[in-house]
């Protein structure tokens, strides 16, 4: 089965009509000449204040440090963007771009932590530059850093003088490389995508035209506002978020992730205020809204200008949507917003999505029919254990062509048939940077029998078609979606062997769980003989520890097992999904099993303190507040379910990257300070954190707000 869209003729001609852009500088030059007091980005910081940008102020400043650039790089050199959340990004990135280099976004170093995605990216591309604001700069400890790293030279975006350069531009400017877009991927193997131009400037007017968003006028007073969080480096966020709202003259109101997820009403506020017309997210951030935010807090907000709610880069599930739509609708939230998608960074961003804009479109099907490779609606009266509700991530994209293929046979299936979802159309990316080998197989697919259908990009995911409606049902290979990122078992299961050093008996399996609605981590490992059953408990703290530290994930599941529990290929090679099917069945006998255990259900309650506090109350205050911590570690992430530690680290917690967003929004909340993303290695124990809490409440004082939260 073969789906186009109708507009299937999209190409860089396509982009052309809407004022002959061949290239994003190009681009960006002609905003920047057509409206340059118009603000071209937002940034809102946790304490409510904004920062804005113009596209003339953008434009005259990306010149400036592009003329720093062209004296040390040469036009096709790669340059590492290194930013924190804000402005700064854009400027960075269009520097490189004016300058004829490409750009590459990369994540954001945690305080004291490793950074092997930046020294694999770095190693794989070979960048001629690093750019970054002065404070990033000056923080990096360059000691920890490959020589790929070193030898960059370094330009800081708010270190440059102010002079004028003449961008880059030239007639192949649509060939060439616009961005190299590292995936989620495996840190072991890195694999950088290159998109061009032309498949940037096709996948913007995509999103554009399927979504039906508009142009701005050149004098328009009112504009297309977009409201995004997710971070830069992220395709969705990059893409979706800053070059979208560029694309049709509007405007990006950016926000950190870190403020989204110490507190969700932040982002829906935004919208509101702003009067934004798309946004999006990952499942987990609408559901996090559902969790999160309380009825009575809805009652400000307007989200009646929210017309696009884009909803991808991970599975959609019906139950949040449906959840999302009766909390906020309340709220002018309409359920013909709601636009599932899907999409990879091989085809640039959008692969499907758009059509009509009534509600999301569901299926109830037969869950035993799906793992027969075949969609059979679920009967009326059937048991609900039985069903499996699946959501339409839409149409083909205007330009984009979805094969469902048989993926041992290359033969195109029929309509309902599973198989899996190969993509063609100008969006498309060439291939990985320095990949020839699967370039060959991944993006050069051609179907049997078919080959004047031209070559296929391979997405690895499983789906089927039905009325021209795409339904994603899985993927084929192992890796895991955890909140809209990809974590790859390769890359857990050799931190947990190391981890365990002495201890390990052989190999470990990481496969994908489900836990509260969502997809969660599981891992098995062997552990040796000889290890005393008592110390196995200490071993999985161990091990979640590790796993927060290097991966910013937390299990749902560990299970230890016995040397030869893991079950293996003839070759040696980890079977992920045996393994998982005999876990799940109990077939997989284990010496020691640990189950996170969330008690998301309430929160806890927020103990009175003095209204205006001083020295004096200083004891009484932390105390009050060391009790809070230890009753919501106690509930919330203790491993073994039991009273909290005030000398334990916060780390031995098991606190994701989440959870601590949580704890840290819900202190704010309470005692109205705003805290650093550094607190929790300045003051890693609820001994130390609660008397610092509470001296820096002197001069607050207790926000008496909390109590209504």
């Amino acid at each position: 089965m073969i789906s186009s869209h109708k507009n299937m003729s999209l190409s860089q001609e396509t982009s052309q009509r809407h004022g002959g852009w061949r290239s994003l500088t190009e681009l960006m030059v002609d905003r920047s000449r057509r409206h340059p007091d118009r603000a071209v980005a937002t940034f809102l910081t946790d304490a409510g204040e904004s920062q804005s940008i113009t596209y003339g102020q953008l434009d005259r400043r990306a010149r400036s440090v592009a003329a720093e650039l062209a004296q040390c790089t040469t036009p096709g050199d790669r340059a590492l963007l290194l930013f924190p959340p804000g402005l700064e990004f854009l400027v960075g990135f269009f520097a490189a771009s004016y300058a004829g280099l490409v750009p590459v976004p990369t994540c954001f170093p945690k305080p004291g932590r490793a950074m092997p995605r930046l020294d694999t990216a770095a190693v794989d591309c070979q960048p001629a530059a690093l750019i970054a604001n002065r404070e990033t700069l000056e923080g990096l400890d360059f000691k920890r850093l490959n020589a790929a790293v070193h030898k960059t030279h370094r330009i800081a975006t708010d270190g440059v003088a102010a002079v004028d350069f003449d961008p880059h531009i030239d007639d192949s400017s649509g060939e060439a490389l616009g961005l190299l877009q590292y995936t989620s991927g495996s840190t072991s193997d890195p694999k950088g995508v290159m998109v061009r131009n032309a498949n940037l400037l096709s996948n913007l007017e995509s999103i554009r035209s399927s979504y039906a968003l508009e142009f701005a006028a050149d004098d328009a007073s009112e504009h297309s506002r977009g409201v995004f969080w997710l971070p830069a480096y992220h395709d969705m966020g990059l893409i979706g978020g800053i070059l979208e709202p560029i694309y049709v003259g509007g405007e990006a109101v950016l926000m950190s992730p870190r403020s989204f997820l110490q507190r969700p009403l932040r982002w829906l506020q935004a919208i509101s205020s702003h009067r934004a017309s798309f946004s999006g997210a990952p499942n987990f951030a609408y559901q996090l809204c559902v969790d999160r935010i309380d009825p009575e807090h809805t009652r400000g907000l307007d989200l009646s200008c929210w017309t696009t709610a884009f909803c991808g880069a991970e599975p959609v599930r019906a139950a949040t949507l449906d959840a999302f739509i009766q909390r906020f609708e309340p709220a002018g939230y309409r359920a013909s917003s709601f636009c599932p998608c899907y999409g990879l960074a091989e085809a640039t961003l959008l692969a499907a999505g758009g059509g009509d804009r009534n509600e999301p479109k569901y299926l109830d099907v037969d869950r035993d029919s799906l793992s027969v490779g075949r969609y059979q609606p679920a009967a009326q009266g059937q048991p609900e254990a039985t069903v499996q509700r699946l959501v339409s991530s839409g149409p083909a994209a205007d330009g984009m062509r979805i094969a469902i293929v048989d993926p041992d046979t290359a033969a195109t299936q029929a309509d309902g048939a599973v198989g899996e979802i190969w993509l063609q159309g100008p969006s498309v990316a060439d291939g990985y940077w320095n990949r020839e080998a699967v370039n060959a197989e991944q993006f050069h697919a051609t179907i049997a029998g078919e080959p004047e259908a031209g070559k296929f990009l391979r997405s690895g995911d499983l789906g089927f078609l039905h009325r021209d409606q795409l339904y994603v049902t899985g993927r084929m290979k192992d890796v895991i979606i955890l909140r809209g990122r990809n974590v790859y078992p390769q890359d857990i299961e050799a931190t947990v062997c190391e981890c365990l050093g002495e201890a390990s008996g052989g190999p470990a399996a990481a496969f994908s769980a489900q836990g509260d609605g969502q997809e969660a981590l599981a891992v098995v490992a062997e552990v040796a003989r000889q290890t005393p059953p008592e110390s196995l408990a200490g071993l999985v703290r161990r091990l979640r520890r590790r796993l927060i530290e290097q991966h910013e994930v937390d299990a749902r599941t560990i299970a230890l097992t016995r040397p030869g529990g893991v079950p293996l290929t003839t070759s040696g090679k980890v079977q992920r999904q045996a393994c998982r099917s005999q876990f799940f069945s109990g077939e997989l006998k284990t010496k020691h099993r640990w189950d996170r255990s969330i008690l998301l259900g309430g929160n806890v309650e927020f103990p009175e303190l003095p209204t205006t506090i001083t020295p004096d109350d200083l004891p009484a205050v932390s105390a009050a507040i060391e009790g809070w911590l230890l009753e919501w570690l106690a509930a919330r992430g203790n491993p073994d379910n039991g009273p909290a530690d005030r000398d334990k680290p916060l780390a031995d917690y098991g606190l994701d990257s989440l959870a601590t967003m949580e704890l840290a929004g819900d202190v704010e909340d309470w005692l109205g300070l705003e805290l650093t993303p550094t607190l929790a290695w300045d003051y890693p124990t609820p001994a130390v954190l609660a008397p610092h809490l509470a001296e820096n409440m002197l001069e607050t004082g207790p926000d008496e707000s909390a109590s209504e939260r």
